[in-house]
């Protein structure tokens, strides 16, 4: 064996031992690199889906950009059908909090999302306005619980809980257990536990594959299910781009109000 050879496998087999050791915090900060970008684009397909079976279908975009400190904002705009058209929500971060507004045509009037209403659903959907808001990794403490195969796909199982009363009291959630791709460091799956410790939601996400000349994966197919109505929300996205160049002005509530 030459000693180039050699020196390869020292490195494969230091960096095996070194990806058996990740610690939490770790994990978490490969799975919010992997999801950070300058900007996003994206198409998608919203089905709403009773217990029963009923779906209710609506065509979506989303834009995000990110600026040099970090904070985000973002916007959604239902597109389809009639009866929602020109729905609206824009997320702005800030260094201290996050602001969301919501526009409904029929009233043709932008409302301010206020702090006791971040828990209710966002449209019908399983989502709630929080959940469409993107966590500050400083605001949580995370714990390594093993590993797990779900879908043929090795994870990492993640306990994340708020680091303040604060924080727990601007949530609904008691804690989340993740199940984190070893591979990507994309979530497969998230357990959405209330403040009795109780599982209320589980968003499992599929069909993760990277995105054209990037080296960023994505999962294109995302499911969130309510546990005790049985009620479904499903994502179906149809196409997906970052670092293209977003316009700063979508992220203005005069873009918002605009058909």
């Amino acid at each position: 064996m030459t000693i180039s050879k050699i020196f390869i496998l020292i490195i494969f087999a230091f960096s095996a031992i070194w990806g058996q050791n990740m610690t939490a915090i770790e994990i978490m900060e490969r799975n919010d690199a992997q999801t950070d970008s300058r900007d996003s684009m994206g198409e998608f397909t919203m089905k709403l889906i009773n217990k029963k079976g009923k779906v209710r279908s609506r065509t979506v975009i989303q834009y995000s950009q990110t600026d040099d400190n970090g904070l985000e904002k973002s916007i959604i705009k239902f597109t389809a059908p009639a009866n929602v058209r020109g729905v609206g929500l824009l997320t702005v971060e800030e260094m201290d909090q996050d602001n969301q507004w919501l526009y409904l045509p029929a009233t043709k009037r932008v409302r301010r999302i206020s702090s006791n209403q971040k828990s209710d659903n966002f449209m019908g959907s399983d989502f709630t306005y929080e959940d469409i808001e993107r966590n500050d990794l400083d605001d949580y403490t995370y714990n390594l619980f093993g590993e797990q195969i779900i879908n043929s796909i090795d994870c990492y199982i993640i306990e994340s809980r708020a680091t303040s009363e604060k924080i727990l009291n601007e949530t609904e959630y008691g804690f989340t257990k993740m199940w984190i791709s070893k591979d990507h460091f994309l979530q497969i799956q998230v357990n959405f536990y209330n403040k009795k410790n109780e599982l209320i939601k589980v968003m499992r996400n599929s069909e993760i594959s990277k995105l054209a000349n990037t080296d960023k994966w994505r999962a294109h197919h995302i499911i969130m299910e309510n546990i005790k109505s049985g009620h479904q929300t499903e994502l179906i996205f149809k196409e997906m781009q970052i670092n293209q160049g977003v316009e700063e002005s979508y992220f203005t509530q005069r873009y918002l109000e605009k058909g």
